[in-house]
Protein backbone atom coordinates (compact mmCIF):
# COMPACT_ATOMS: atom_id res chain seq x y z
CA UNK A 1 0.00 0.00 0.00
CA UNK A 2 1.17 3.05 -0.97
CA UNK A 3 1.18 6.51 0.80
CA UNK A 4 -0.16 8.24 -2.94
CA UNK A 5 -2.89 5.98 -2.46
CA UNK A 6 -3.95 6.60 0.77
CA UNK A 7 -3.46 10.77 -0.28
CA UNK A 8 -6.11 9.86 -3.10
CA UNK A 9 -8.68 8.87 -1.34
CA UNK A 10 -8.19 10.98 1.36
CA UNK A 11 -8.18 13.85 -0.86
CA UNK A 12 -11.69 12.82 -2.11
CA UNK A 13 -13.32 12.84 1.01
CA UNK A 14 -11.62 16.01 2.01
CA UNK A 15 -13.18 17.22 -0.97
CA UNK A 16 -16.65 15.68 -0.35
CA UNK A 17 -17.38 16.10 3.66
CA UNK A 18 -14.51 18.48 4.29
CA UNK A 19 -11.93 18.05 7.39
CA UNK A 20 -13.95 17.61 10.66
CA UNK A 21 -16.47 14.98 8.98
CA UNK A 22 -14.29 12.48 7.09
CA UNK A 23 -12.80 10.30 9.69
CA UNK A 24 -9.53 7.69 8.61
CA UNK A 25 -11.95 4.21 9.06
CA UNK A 26 -13.40 6.07 6.30
CA UNK A 27 -10.07 6.74 4.23
CA UNK A 28 -9.07 3.17 5.15
CA UNK A 29 -12.24 1.52 3.87
CA UNK A 30 -12.02 3.84 0.67
CA UNK A 31 -8.58 2.03 -0.06
CA UNK A 32 -9.25 -1.71 1.07
CA UNK A 33 -6.90 -1.40 4.38
CA UNK A 34 -7.47 -1.53 7.62
CA UNK A 35 -6.64 2.40 9.43
CA UNK A 36 -3.62 1.28 11.51
CA UNK A 37 -2.10 0.77 7.93
CA UNK A 38 -2.70 4.64 7.51
CA UNK A 39 -0.43 4.95 10.22
CA UNK A 40 2.47 3.15 8.76
CA UNK A 41 2.51 6.13 5.98
CA UNK A 42 0.82 8.85 8.31
CA UNK A 43 1.23 10.23 11.84
CA UNK A 44 -2.46 11.10 12.18
CA UNK A 45 -5.29 12.68 9.77
CA UNK A 46 -3.69 16.34 9.92
CA UNK A 47 -0.26 15.22 8.59
CA UNK A 48 -2.24 13.50 5.72
CA UNK A 49 -4.41 16.40 5.49
CA UNK A 50 -1.08 18.66 5.32
CA UNK A 51 0.71 16.19 2.53
CA UNK A 52 -1.41 17.00 0.33
CA UNK A 53 -1.37 20.72 0.19
CA UNK A 54 2.07 20.36 -1.68
CA UNK A 55 0.65 17.98 -4.36
CA UNK A 56 -2.16 20.67 -5.33
CA UNK A 57 0.30 23.91 -4.95
CA UNK A 58 2.40 21.90 -7.45
CA UNK A 59 -0.80 20.88 -9.60
CA UNK A 60 -2.04 24.21 -9.62
CA UNK A 61 1.01 25.95 -10.69
CA UNK A 62 1.62 23.77 -13.66
CA UNK A 63 -1.85 24.02 -14.57
CA UNK A 64 -1.32 27.86 -14.64
CA UNK A 65 1.42 27.45 -16.45
CA UNK A 66 -0.25 25.56 -18.90
CA UNK A 67 -2.84 28.20 -19.83
CA UNK A 68 -1.00 31.15 -19.51
CA UNK A 69 2.21 31.54 -21.69
CA UNK A 70 1.70 35.21 -22.60
CA UNK A 71 1.90 36.94 -26.31
CA UNK A 72 -0.31 37.85 -28.46
CA UNK A 73 -3.02 35.64 -27.23
CA UNK A 74 -3.42 36.82 -23.25
CA UNK A 75 -6.67 38.48 -23.71
CA UNK A 76 -7.46 34.48 -24.49
CA UNK A 77 -5.13 32.60 -22.59
CA UNK A 78 -6.83 35.38 -19.12
CA UNK A 79 -10.49 34.27 -19.95
CA UNK A 80 -9.71 31.03 -20.44
CA UNK A 81 -7.87 30.32 -16.55
CA UNK A 82 -11.01 32.34 -15.52
CA UNK A 83 -13.32 30.30 -17.28
CA UNK A 84 -11.87 27.44 -16.19
CA UNK A 85 -11.95 27.97 -12.27
CA UNK A 86 -15.85 26.48 -12.67
CA UNK A 87 -15.18 23.95 -14.80
CA UNK A 88 -12.02 22.19 -13.03
CA UNK A 89 -14.32 22.41 -9.96
CA UNK A 90 -16.99 20.56 -10.63
CA UNK A 91 -15.04 17.88 -12.41
CA UNK A 92 -12.31 17.36 -9.94
CA UNK A 93 -11.92 16.85 -6.37
CA UNK A 94 -8.19 17.82 -6.27
CA UNK A 95 -9.62 21.55 -7.13
CA UNK A 96 -12.54 21.00 -5.01
CA UNK A 97 -10.32 20.12 -2.29
CA UNK A 98 -7.28 23.14 -3.03
CA UNK A 99 -10.17 25.58 -3.34
CA UNK A 100 -12.22 24.72 0.00
CA UNK A 101 -8.33 24.36 1.89
CA UNK A 102 -7.21 27.65 0.38
CA UNK A 103 -10.82 29.67 1.24
CA UNK A 104 -11.48 27.38 4.70
CA UNK A 105 -8.58 25.51 6.01
CA UNK A 106 -9.41 23.31 9.27
CA UNK A 107 -9.18 25.99 12.01
CA UNK A 108 -5.84 24.37 14.09
CA UNK A 109 -4.27 23.75 10.71
CA UNK A 110 -4.46 27.41 9.61
CA UNK A 111 -0.80 28.60 10.02
CA UNK A 112 0.57 25.55 8.53
CA UNK A 113 -1.93 25.61 5.47
CA UNK A 114 -1.85 29.09 4.69
CA UNK A 115 1.87 29.65 4.67
CA UNK A 116 2.17 27.58 1.73
CA UNK A 117 -0.94 29.00 -0.13
CA UNK A 118 0.48 32.19 0.46
CA UNK A 119 4.00 30.91 -0.99
CA UNK A 120 1.81 30.04 -4.09
CA UNK A 121 -0.03 32.87 -4.65
CA UNK A 122 2.95 35.16 -4.66
CA UNK A 123 4.51 32.74 -7.58
CA UNK A 124 1.37 32.83 -9.27
CA UNK A 125 1.36 36.47 -9.18
CA UNK A 126 5.14 36.25 -10.72
CA UNK A 127 3.47 34.10 -13.23
CA UNK A 128 0.57 36.79 -14.33
CA UNK A 129 3.21 39.57 -14.07
CA UNK A 130 5.82 37.64 -16.55
CA UNK A 131 3.15 36.83 -19.13
CA UNK A 132 1.38 39.92 -18.91
CA UNK A 133 5.60 41.73 -19.34
CA UNK A 134 6.16 39.20 -22.10
CA UNK A 135 2.52 39.92 -24.09
CA UNK A 136 3.77 42.77 -26.14
CA UNK A 137 1.03 45.16 -24.41
CA UNK A 138 2.59 48.77 -25.76
CA UNK A 139 3.24 51.33 -22.28
CA UNK A 140 0.65 53.87 -22.75
CA UNK A 141 0.02 56.76 -20.40
CA UNK A 142 -3.30 54.46 -19.09
CA UNK A 143 -1.53 51.31 -19.53
CA UNK A 144 -1.39 49.43 -16.19
CA UNK A 145 2.16 48.31 -14.61
CA UNK A 146 2.62 44.37 -15.47
CA UNK A 147 2.45 44.07 -11.45
CA UNK A 148 -0.75 46.25 -11.20
CA UNK A 149 -2.04 44.10 -14.04
CA UNK A 150 -0.83 41.06 -12.19
CA UNK A 151 -2.47 41.77 -8.79
CA UNK A 152 -5.91 42.71 -10.72
CA UNK A 153 -6.22 39.36 -12.12
CA UNK A 154 -5.15 37.40 -8.59
CA UNK A 155 -7.89 39.60 -7.36
CA UNK A 156 -10.14 38.45 -10.16
CA UNK A 157 -8.92 34.51 -9.42
CA UNK A 158 -9.74 35.19 -5.56
CA UNK A 159 -13.03 36.89 -6.50
CA UNK A 160 -14.16 34.23 -8.84
CA UNK A 161 -12.89 31.32 -6.27
CA UNK A 162 -15.26 33.00 -3.34
CA UNK A 163 -18.26 32.82 -5.10
CA UNK A 164 -18.21 29.73 -6.21
CA UNK A 165 -17.99 28.62 -2.92
CA UNK A 166 -19.97 31.05 -1.15
CA UNK A 167 -22.48 32.02 -3.53
CA UNK A 168 -23.22 29.59 -6.29
CA UNK A 169 -22.91 29.11 -9.89
CA UNK A 170 -25.48 31.72 -10.92
CA UNK A 171 -23.61 34.59 -9.22
CA UNK A 172 -20.26 32.89 -10.32
CA UNK A 173 -21.04 33.10 -13.62
CA UNK A 174 -22.55 37.29 -12.81
CA UNK A 175 -19.38 38.21 -11.58
CA UNK A 176 -17.28 36.01 -13.96
CA UNK A 177 -19.28 38.07 -17.34
CA UNK A 178 -18.20 40.93 -15.91
CA UNK A 179 -14.67 40.09 -14.59
CA UNK A 180 -14.10 39.19 -18.51
CA UNK A 181 -15.88 42.67 -19.90
CA UNK A 182 -13.28 44.07 -17.07
CA UNK A 183 -10.96 42.73 -18.67
CA UNK A 184 -11.71 43.10 -22.11
CA UNK A 185 -11.29 47.12 -20.77
CA UNK A 186 -8.27 46.47 -19.18
CA UNK A 187 -6.86 44.75 -22.78
CA UNK A 188 -7.46 46.95 -24.67
CA UNK A 189 -7.12 50.21 -22.57
CA UNK A 190 -3.80 48.13 -22.30
CA UNK A 191 -2.65 46.91 -25.43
Amino acid sequence: MTAAKIQKYALERFAKQGFAATSLNEIATDVGIKKPSIYAHFKNKDELYLSLIPIMIDEELGYAKTVLQGGQQLRQQLSDYLVSIEQRFNNSYAVQFWMNALISPPVHLYDQVIEPMHVFMAELEQLFTQVIRDSGINPTPHTLEPQIFARVCMSFVDALQSELIYGGKEKFRLRLDAILQALDVLISTTG
